[in-house]
């Protein structure tokens, strides 16, 4: 027993060790790009008049965002011959509607449209949102932006040369926190700009898989239209991430500027920037599993204290010293890339230091915390998240996740589902115009529609007869 013990140990060891070896591999290799990219200014885009295609900015808004007005006229500032720009907000009282209007009235020279009112195909507002804008889209290449986002005036013609290359389905930008401004954007930012940013950018270096953050992304609408169109990804909470993965299962790659995703962090609130993380930890649960669940692994701490144990194990390191020696090169890795992308920081090194500290001792917590649950709060709204990596309103969800389990068990046969018919009380007999395949028109059932919930569901329960 004790033999097999000690091979199981050596086993963890040697796994450690080589975990600990590739996440220096990911410190060295993000350190050294995000220096040689992005600390000297951008390459003008090779493309000339005559030869730049068309492209449809799509900005959804909702609300005014810190910054948004600057945020905003950046699109307005493009220096492209031939674009345009499309505003959409889903409320008619939208106070983002004036500061549009504004701007549009400061550039009467561009393309600049603002539509009002959604399409509901999904749960996800933001899908949903811009979805009209995106139907009416002049041209095939799309660029998506969400509104607190920012970039460079030579941004779009950078990312246009890099679509038209052979192979190349998706142009996608690293995202950069800056403006903090309060304790919760702090950590938000020492995320983004360390952790978060030397990870991307080099699983997109290595591009063995898609790897993509919606922050600024640039497709074609034709591609996209083999997948079922825009309005196919309203089902889902991480729509960025899983378009990104379908253009890159149809054989065509992505690829990334020198550009940066300037994302303006404002008054974020510690425990809104908790929400957010767990949030999205929880959508990745159901979206990239495997990815998550090694995820603690590629953290400072947990990642240096296993290695301690193992160099020591396997080469009697002093536990101790390595982790002097771990946690220098961490730190000093996070700091060349924080302030690499926002040089603001070596002003704020205190600040920036501290918030690095919580980040990683709340990191294990952190996704503890999100793992253990399957629902997410989204501008204001509770959701269920599907193992598919879909999203139902949570009372919804959860409500059928209930009926289905307790028919199930106590009367075989019983289905629910989403009611899809028009009528708001169904009596015993035939059904007409049921959908989605929940049943056979022809059928003899009992159907009752429970209407304390968000969206009627149907329980069809075998007639007897």
């Amino acid at each position: 027993m004790s033999t097999l013990s000690e091979g199981v140990s050596n086993v963890a060891a040697l796994a450690f060790i080589a975990l600990w070896c590739l996440m220096m591999v990911f410190c060295g290799v993000g350190t050294y790009l995000i220096r040689v990219r992005h600390s000297r200014s951008p390459a003008s885009s090779p493309l000339t008049p005559s030869t730049t295609p068309g492209v449809t900015i799509l900005r959804p808004l909702k609300g005014v965002d810190c910054n948004l007005l600057d945020n905003l006229s950046s699109s307005f500032r493009q220096d492209y011959p031939l674009y345009e720009l499309i505003f959409s907000v889903a409320d008619q009282n939208d106070p983002a509607i004036e500061i549009v209007k504004e701007l549009m009235r400061q550039y009467p020279e561009v393309d600049a449209k603002l539509i009002i009112g959604d399409v509901d195909v999904g749960v996800n507002p933001k899908v949903n949102n811009m979805l009209r804008g995106y139907q009416n889209a002049k041209y095939d290449i799309i660029w998506i932006l969400d509104s607190n986002v920012h970039i460079n005036p030579g941004c779009m013609g950078r990312s246009v040369s890099e679509l038209m290359h052979p192979g190349i389905g998706l142009v996608h930008h690293l995202p950069c926190g800056v403006s903090p401004q309060t304790y919760g954007s702090y950590l938000e930012q020492a995320f983004l700009n360390t952790a978060h940013a030397k990870m991307y950018i080099t699983i997109n270096k290595v591009a063995l898989a898609s790897c993509v953050i919606g922050k600024s992304n640039m497709f074609r609408k034709s591609v996209l239209a083999q997948l079922g169109g825009l309005e196919n990804y309203g089902k889902y909470m991480s729509e960025d991430n899983i378009i990104g993965e379908a253009i890159w299962k149809l054989g065509l790659r992505h690829r990334m500027t020198t550009d940066v995703a300037y994302q303006t962090l404002g008054g974020l609130s510690v425990p809104d920037y908790f929400k957010r993380r767990a949030r999205w930890i929880r959508i990745r649960k159901y979206t990239v599993l495997t990815a998550t669940l090694l995820e603690p692994f590629t953290e400072s701490i947990l990642n240096g204290f296993l290695a301690a144990w193992a160099f020591h194990r396997m080469l009697h390191v002093s536990a101790s010293l390595f982790l002097l020696a771990h946690f220098t090169i961490w730190i000093s890795s996070d700091w060349i890339i924080a302030t690499t992308l926002d040089t603001a920081t070596r002003r704020e090194a205190k600040k920036f230091l501290r918030a690095w500290c919580i980040r990683e001792l709340a990191a294990l917590p952190l996704w503890i915390s999100a793992m253990a649950g399957s629902t997410v709060e989204w501008r204001g709204k509770l959701f269920w998240l599907n193992t598919d990596g879909t999203v139902a309103p949570a009372c919804q969800g959860s409500r059928v996740r209930y009926c289905r389990r307790f028919l199930e068990r106590w009367w075989p046969g019983a289905v629910v589902g989403k009611w899809m018919g028009k009528a708001s009380v169904v009596k015993e007999g035939l059904v007409e115009g049921v959908k989605a395949g929940i049943v056979s028109s022809s059928a003899n059932i009992k159907a009752t529609e429970l209407a304390d919930v968000a969206e009627p569901l149907l329980v069809v329960i075998p007639g007897r007869h």
